[in-house]
């Protein structure tokens, strides 16, 4: 190897390392622009609805962001503040939190014991040692109350600035995706457009599937819980269905941290909690989801779990959240760059009774010489 081959590959090996450690810093702007363009993808057939209505684009984008801002302000006005009421209470008052836990496990215990008639009577947790584990538990929450409102101010500057770039993304999308394709050559751009283009539809029909899974979860549990008599239904309902985002097993976290919740205000209402999530996620499953992710991602259920470890590890919740559809973008790719062109280059076509393949003749006889009797 040359000096000058040596100097070559020192300089794409650094550059290479640069590169990574570049994008490794800046992994939450990333995460953000991603954030952004998956939720401009789901909007934009809205935009381009009013746009065919004889609505001017920017005023056509402002109006579908306005409306998405409005909503999103106006389901926390209604969850948010009887949550920190209740929360607050507990704080100040853990004794009071502690009572409740302590009727709770002692009437768990008991409909277990009057359920399975054991030999020894089944115990879960020792009364005794609940007042002193809420109190310790209630501590670390006000001391980590500052670093959480913190958390809320960066969380909320997030949102801001996700809800900005998707703006200037949808803004300038055409011209975008018309400097993309002069990236390429003349015989690649008809593919490539058409990749963008699916990439677009992939995403935004699964964030818009989701938003409809969402929605139906959260409105169909708040009606029973609500049927039910249980306590701060809205707020357990959105619970479950915020959750419910996640794919597989997403409406399983939420259903156990809403049970928990109504477990601390009435040992029953745990219960009907989980009879509601049972038979909400019946029709979620067998019917809803079906047919809201028909057009959507297409990946088998332990790449999608797969998939969402990489975003938690990556990015958190958020990366959760995003992970799938990523996932799927990656899967339209795969398929027009490869298995499609490994395809065409097997395709069979009939020659004279046999199959032609990738220019070889595979009839039986191929190989054996044709008699002259019967040649024309």
């Amino acid at each position: 190897m040359t000096a000058q081959q040596v100097f070559r590959n020192t300089l794409v090996v650094v550059f290479t390392v640069v590169t990574c450690y570049v994008l490794f810093l800046s992994l939450n702007i990333i995460v953000i622009l991603l954030c952004a363009i998956i939720i401009a993808s789901a909007l934009r057939p809205a935009v381009l609805w009013l746009v065919a209505h004889k609505i001017p684009q920017g005023g056509a984008i402002l109006l579908v962001y306005l409306g998405l801002l409005v909503a999103i302000f106006a389901l926390f006005v209604i969850v948010l503040p009887p949550s920190i009421q209740r929360l607050g209470g507990y704080i100040e008052d853990d004794n009071r939190l502690a009572q409740k836990l302590i009727l709770a496990n002692d009437w768990a215990e008991n409909s277990l014991n009057n359920i399975f008639h054991p030999s020894s009577p089944i115990t879960l947790f020792d009364d005794n040692t609940i007042p002193d584990t809420v109190h310790s538990a209630v501590e670390g929450v006000k001391k980590s109350v500052p670093a959480l409102a913190g958390d809320a101010g960066g969380l909320f500057g997030d949102i801001v600035l996700v809800l900005v770039i998707g703006i200037y993304w949808m803004t300038a999308r055409d011209e975008t995706v018309d400097f993309t394709l002069q990236l390429f050559s003349l015989a690649k751009r008809g593919m490539i457009r058409e990749i963008i283009i699916e990439i677009e539809q992939t995403l935004g029909a699964y964030v818009r599937g989701v938003g409809l899974v969402v929605l139906f979860v959260g409105v169909a549990n708040g009606i029973l819980l609500t049927i039910f008599g249980v306590a701060n239904a809205v707020t357990l309902a959105f619970i479950i269905g915020l959750t419910t985002a996640l794919p597989i097993v997403g409406g399983f976290i939420g259903a156990g941290m809403a049970a928990f919740l109504a477990l601390v205000d009435k040992p029953l209402s745990a219960l009907l909690t989980l009879v509601s999530f049972v038979l909400v996620q019946q029709v979620e499953t067998h019917y809803l989801t079906p047919r809201t992710m028909s057009n959507s991602v297409h990946i088998s259920p332990i790449l999608v779990i797969v998939a969402l470890f990489i975003g938690f590890a990556v990015g958190g919740v958020i990366g959760g959240l995003i992970a799938v559809p990523i996932a799927g973008s990656l899967m339209v790719l795969a398929r027009h760059l490869v298995i499609e062109p490994k395809k065409e280059e097997v395709v069979p076509q009939r020659v004279q009774g046999g199959i032609l393949i990738a220019g070889q003749d595979t009839r039986l006889d191929a190989n054996i010489p044709a008699d002259p009797r019967t040649s024309p």
